[in-house]
């Protein structure tokens, strides 16, 4: 086994690949948009404004839909932190606070995403909601890896194969964009629990550095993973770049993970909690401190008052709420 993994060759860092500096003055620049828009539109959800329409144009919520304004604050905030970790040593715990808002807003829009087709059916109508991002859901799940969080991780998991495999996820990001990291990771997960699955598209399974770590995560001896995850330390920085209509990045301006490790820590999070030993170290740019090494395991923070309450509403709306995002129904 040792000898096959040793047979990759780095292909080099790409000398295009963006700076720190130059991810942090993007950054800079914004877009920014302030933490009251998105305060008191989840409010309104709380206080259930959205079906009191004040204006003559605003349609009230009639069908009660889940709110998945949570994701959207979140996200910004997530990819904010990851980005600048070299920069703040409080970013760990500021991670895990907005990880909390990810996850209430990740299981909103999942569930409506179901919710709908039943909806749409009961009418005849063969809408569906395909909304949900495989990209985001795969870099989330290792930022989830990356804070040890091995119960969110098992959920983010299969809670994003069921969307794959019903249907949901984005048309144009899924068949056309090609995220092949994201895949991989995704494929990775599958092979760890060992009871899911998803048959993807051939892009995901064409790249020869991640078919050899897929292949061989669980090697004893770690020493002999390491040709091959410098290979896809490589590769990460070849797969950065601004998206366009001819051209899509794994690890795009726009997402800022630039600079930021997720799958590297991610498969050595997985052999962690698989109990085998991990590289002393990787030499490479990509692996700079904090990303050096895993960091300890956080606590997972409570809810806060909204996102309480963003709960508290969906489950009142749906009885059945919490039974369709549990891990029996996810894995059914």
């Amino acid at each position: 086994m040792a000898q096959k993994i040793n047979q990759f060759e780095p292909v080099g860092v790409n000398p295009r690949w963006p700076s720190y500096k130059s991810v942090l003055a993007r950054i800079a620049r914004g877009p920014y948009v302030e933490d009251a828009f998105y305060v008191n539109a989840i409010r309104e959800y709380i206080t259930r404004e959205d079906a009191r329409p004040t204006e003559p144009m605003m349609v009230p919520n009639k069908n009660n839909a889940t709110d998945s304004i949570p994701i959207r604050m979140a996200l910004v905030r997530l990819y904010k932190v990851l980005a600048t970790a070299p920069d703040n040593p409080q970013w760990l715990q500021e991670l895990a606070h907005w990880m909390r808002y990810y996850q209430v807003g990740i299981w909103q829009l999942f569930f409506w995403a179901g919710q709908f087709d039943v909806l749409a059916k009961a009418v005849g109508n063969d809408r569906r909601q395909q909304n949900y991002s495989i990209q985001t859901a795969a870099n989330m799940m290792a930022a989830m890896a990356i804070l040890g969080w091995k119960e969110a991780v098992i959920h983010q998991g299969y809670l994003t194969h069921a969307a794959l495999n019903r249907g949901h996820q984005l048309v144009i990001e899924y068949e056309e964009e090609h995220r092949r990291a994201q895949a991989f990771m995704l494929r990775v997960f599958a092979d760890w629990v060992g009871d899911v699955s998803h048959q993807w598209p051939a892009y995901a399974y064409d790249e020869p550095v991640y078919e050899a770590l897929l292949a061989n995560w669980r090697t004893a001896n770690p020493d002999d993973l390491l040709p091959c995850l410098l290979a896809a330390c490589d590769r990460h920085t070849w797969q950065t770049g601004k998206d366009s209509q001819r051209s899509s990045y794994d690890f795009d301006q726009e997402s800022r993970m630039e600079r930021v490790p997720l799958e590297i820590l991610y498969i050595l999070r997985l052999r962690q909690w698989e109990g085998l030993p991990n590289p002393q170290q990787i030499d490479h740019p990509l692996m700079a401190a904090p990303f050096d090494q895993l960091p300890p395991e956080q606590p997972v923070p409570e809810f806060d008052e909204l996102m309480q309450g963003v709960l508290k509403r969906a489950r009142e709306d749906w009885p059945q709420y919490d039974e369709v995002l549990s891990l029996p129904v996810l894995k059914s």
